[in-house]
């Protein structure tokens, strides 16, 4: 008789972990607070969604959680003034963030999960290792790869990057088309004597286990894919659902995992009508994101013998740079979301790197992955010409509305899409034991649940970092043929022009740390919570650092190997080179 496993949240890691319990003998009940807005996950071949590409559909947040019903709070240091309101609008449906994510899935590098060893600690950071190290996740990323059905084209990734993450690819597809304002960034980059190369993602670049090539609509980030071209995670977590052992529960939350100090019995969750209800199970899979499942753990009233939940929080130390491009259209807004990157940056050892560290006080810093190309959307373009016109008018804002044909000629001849391309940097944000999720201690959601309270901001290691590498993005944007370098800047100070810094970025990690040791991690070595005997966490925030590229491929590949570690091996064959993988 197959023993009832239960999943908190549908995202990334709750895809890879339902994968193998049901593979394992489980049956697998998951729980998503969010909507459902996919079905026919029970079938293989193309999946039926409601997304539209309807820019106005994301504007309202129709996959976000609402920030009156459900906010969080925000403060930049313990003590500090709280800001309310929206803090990382991660999608709250089911698919979790990899329904609008746009699919980049590079692999960190070896210096990740050896930094304390490779690179010593940080004067004010919390710097421990992972529990593990890059040769042995490889193999999970090459099989998540597959699984998801990945392109990219081995050959062409740079020297340095294989030196720090070796090993065979798991594409089963080739790059899809560039985009033109990639490929002209990649022209500077190269006169720089760096070394961009077609960025690997999750999405079809042709025909696929039954779902279409990418169309090139032009609309990754923010928006679900129509078509199933983009769906990466999800691919995962519809092979749990064929498996018939995996049901999930939409619009249902949970509020409580069960236990009685050493064991979970179930968990008590919410309905879409408010009631609450207990559902027991054997195991207990704590999958929500890195801000809400040290949530849950806190109102869980998990072991925490040694304040580790919710401790050494992680964003990216993200910077922007704008080129304009007057002789020529860059159709920056055309095509996938950004198909080039450069990892030069993520070397500690860039030229200078070192040298600018020690003489500002600091052992080392590191930068990270450069997307480079991309603009801004149909509507994001819109939003900037509305505060243009407020700002020419002198009226209260939005007292001049570009409508009709004044909103088409402002359209044609705006700057900002057309001639436009940029450099969205990710670089490294260190944990630190002050940033931190928390209970807020007042405010509470509609359905009188405690919202996360979050502490954060930046240390030195990421400002001196920013000071380092902005120079150098406006010369890379120069040298790509630029006319007009906008600002590049911290992300942090982009922020901060509303007047509330708060943080707005998807890389969100930390708050249950992996780790060997309990005075220095909330979990162990392959994701149980440290303590309990059946609760476990298969999300980013079993990260110990933050990395410098996109976590998501991560994340999978790290859940992969701790519910292999954990279920067993039944699922072992799953996106190896001799199966076809799905």
């Amino acid at each position: 008789m197959r023993e009832r496993a239960i999943v908190v949240g549908s995202g990334a890691g709750a895809s890879v972990t339902s994968m193998v319990l049901a593979h394992n003998g489980w049956d697998v009940v998951v729980f998503e607070k969010g909507p459902r807005y996919i079905d026919g996950w029970e079938k293989p071949g193309p999946i039926t969604t409601v997304f539209s590409n309807d820019e106005l559909k994301f504007n309202r947040s129709f996959d976000q959680p609402d920030p009156i019903s459900e906010p969080r709070t925000f403060r930049l240091k313990e003590g500090g003034d709280l800001t309310v309101g929206v803090v990382n609008p991660l999608a709250s449906v089911v698919g979790g963030g990899t329904t609008h994510w746009d699919a980049k899935i590079p692999r960190f590098w070896d210096i990740d999960f050896s930094k304390r060893s490779m690179l010593g600690p940080f004067p004010g950071a919390d710097i421990e290792d992972w529990p593990f190290d890059y040769d042995e996740i490889a193999p999970y990323y090459e099989r998540v790869e597959r699984l998801m059905g990945a392109q990219g084209d081995e050959a062409l990734i740079p020297a340095t990057t294989l030196s720090h993450a070796p090993g065979p690819r798991g594409y089963v597809m080739p790059p899809g088309p560039q985009q033109l304002s990639s490929l002209t960034v990649a022209k500077g980059c190269h006169a720089l004597g760096l070394h961009p190369y077609p960025f690997p993602s999750a999405i079809n670049s042709r025909h696929h286990l039954g779902r279409p090539a990418c169309n090139d609509c032009g609309q990754c980030s923010d928006y679900g894919c129509p078509i199933g071209a983009r769906i990466g995670a999800l691919a995962i977590m519809q092979h749990a659902v064929q498996t018939g052992h995996v049901v999930i529960h939409a619009d249902t939350m949970v509020d409580k995992v069960i236990h009685d100090g050493k064991r979970a019995s179930g968990v008590r969750y919410v309905d879409k009508r408010g009631k609450r209800h207990k559902m027991d199970a054997k195991l207990v899979v704590m999958s929500c994101s890195a801000i809400e499942t040290p949530r849950l753990a806190l109102l869980s009233g998990l072991p925490n013998p040694h304040d580790r939940i919710g401790r050494d929080m992680m964003f990216h130390n993200f910077m922007d740079g704008f080129g304009i491009f007057t002789a020529e259209r860059m159709h920056a807004y055309r095509g996938r979301s950004i198909t080039q990157c450069c990892e030069d940056f993520a070397d500690p050892d860039y030229i200078g790197a070192r040298a600018f560290a020690t003489a500002n006080g600091i052992p080392y810093f590191r930068g990270g992955i450069m997307e480079i190309g991309g603009s801004e959307d149909v509507i994001g373009e819109g939003t900037e010409l509305q505060f243009v016109l407020d700002a020419i008018s002198g009226l209260p804002g939005g007292a001049v509305k570009p409508f009709g044909s004044t909103f088409k000629t402002l359209m044609r001849t705006s700057l900002l899409r057309d001639r436009l391309a940029g450099i969205d940097f990710i670089g490294e944000d260190l944990p630190y034991a002050s940033n931190r999720v928390e209970l807020d201690p007042k405010v509470k959601d509609y359905r009188g649940v405690p919202v996360p309270r979050l502490t954060y901001s930046q240390g030195k290691h990421e400002h001196i970092a920013s000071a380092f590498y902005i120079p150098l993005i406006s010369a890379l944007l120069k040298a790509s043929g630029a006319d007009a370098v906008g600002a590049a800047l911290p992300e942090s100070i982009v922020n901060g022009l509303t007047g509330a810094n708060i943080p707005h970025g998807a890389h969100v990690m930390g708050g249950m740390r992996m780790g060997n040791d309990p005075r220095t991690s909330a979990t162990d070595g392959t994701g149980k919570v440290h303590g309990m005997e059946n609760v476990f966490v298969a999300d980013g925030s079993v990260f110990p650092s933050s990395g410098a590229q996109n976590p998501t491929l991560t994340i999978l590949a790290t859940a992969l190997r701790n519910a292999t570690k954990n279920f067993g091996h039944g699922a072992d064959h799953l996106g190896r080179r001799d199966k076809d993988a799905a």
